[in-house]
């Protein structure tokens, strides 16, 4: 995947979410970014096997970015945020899958991995714009389900 590629796209995607979006809509941007941002350095850093193995310190990321869009789609009034955890899930499940058959093409884990980001970061933009649509035909928009207890 290109880094270039994908960088225009998360800055793209993210800048809008912060810009525009609701508290659902920006905690999940923060989060997307946050992931990347500690994810890529230890990626490059510690695990340089071009995907040959399971990349333990970037699954640990993805799995703590997982547990925190679960957490986001359970509180959350909005439908988006359970698709971003579901294609996370995703790609944790890749993660699992190496450890399972290490003999598994690096090539495919690597697309596995990485290529979830992309629906992710556009059902976060899409759903700041239907916040805003939302604002403009002055429905009422909460962003948090109301509390159990």
């Amino acid at each position: 995947m290109s880094l270039i590629v994908f960088l225009a796209v998360m800055f793209l995607c993210c800048a809008y979410a912060l810009w525009r979006g609701g508290a659902p809509e920006r905690i999940s941007a923060g989060a997307q970014i946050a992931a990347f941002a500690l994810g890529l350095p230890l990626h490059l850093a510690i695990e340089r096997s071009e995907y040959r193995e399971a990349v333990s310190a970037t699954a640990l990321v993805d799995v703590a970015l997982l547990l925190g869009l679960i957490v986001l789609a359970w509180r959350s009034t909005r439908f988006w945020p359970l698709w971003v955890a579901a294609w996370q899930f995703a790609a944790v499940i890749a993660h699992m899958a190496k450890l399972i058959d290490p003999t598994m093409q690096s090539t495919g884990y690597a697309i596995q991995a990485q290529i979830w980001a992309y629906p992710m970061l556009l059902a976060t933009a899409i759903g700041a714009w239907r916040h805003q649509r939302r604002l403009q035909e002055g429905s009422p928009d909460p962003s948090w389900k109301p509390q159990l207890i």
